[in-house]
């Protein structure tokens, strides 16, 4: 089969890929990376990635984090949806809204709630991962986010019959969030990982390695907003 499916559905491309049939060699990757994943990332034909994200299959769903992760279409067509991956019950669909967020910028107070939440949850690649937006964010929203996150967002409702149950866990969900906050304050002040991870012992070690996989792409950050700061200080 030629390798130009200018003339395919979205739909009708994503049903080939995924019906056991055989299409040609190297089929799937040419049609996503070729066709499909243009058209969204310029935000045409959107609506077969819609409704994966909204599947009620969690395969579908997955599938469907996978290629917004790949196509980061536009924000202001999918906002709506992505922001509902952060609530979704399983962990890869919340690392990908993460991820997503990350890659274009979108911002507002919906989505600092469910950031925060995302930066208190018990997966910790999503836990890591949101620790890496925060340090990567700018200064504006990493302040906002921070308050946030310090006033009680995105925490959970505990309500155990026994009253001291249910402080326990808030403590120990407030204790985790300022923690989370402490961690991308020193990594965004340039503090290297092994250090943090030296003086917070009661943070989970695999917080830390994915943390430090992630280095490079931190230490990129950090010297694109001194280069901003300094441009911005020039006479």
């Amino acid at each position: 089969m030629t390798s130009d499916f200018s003339a395919y559905a979205t739909g009708d491309l994503l049903r080939m890929i995924n019906d056991g049939k055989d299409h040609g060699e190297n089929f799937a990757y040419n049609a996503l990376s070729g066709t499909v994943f243009k058209r969204w990332r310029k935000g045409i034909d959107l609506e077969p990635l819609i409704q994966l994200l909204q599947s009620e299959k969690s395969s579908e769903r997955q599938r469907g984090a996978w290629y917004l992760d790949e196509a980061d279409p536009p924000a202001d067509l999918v906002a709506d949806v992505v922001i509902k991956l952060a609530d979704d019950p399983v962990g890869n669909c919340r690392s990908r809204f993460v991820a997503y967020v990350t890659n274009s910028g979108l911002y507002s107070d919906a989505i600092a709630d469910r950031l925060a939440a995302c930066l208190l949850d018990l997966d910790l690649y999503v836990r890591a991962k949101t620790i890496f937006w925060a340090v990567v964010a700018n200064d504006k929203t990493f302040d906002h986010f921070s308050e946030a996150v310090l006033a009680g967002a995105g925490t959970k409702p505990y309500e155990f019959r026994n009253p001291e149950n249910t402080a326990f866990w808030r403590e120990s969900e407030r204790k985790r969030a300022v923690r989370g906050i402490e961690i991308a304050r020193r990594l965004r002040a340039g503090e290297s990982v092994t250090s943090i991870c030296e003086s917070m012992p009661e943070e989970d070690s695999f917080s830390f390695d994915t943390l430090a996989f992630l280095n490079h792409a931190i230490k990129r950050a950090l010297e694109r907003r001194a280069a901003k700061a300094g441009a911005a200080s020039s006479p």
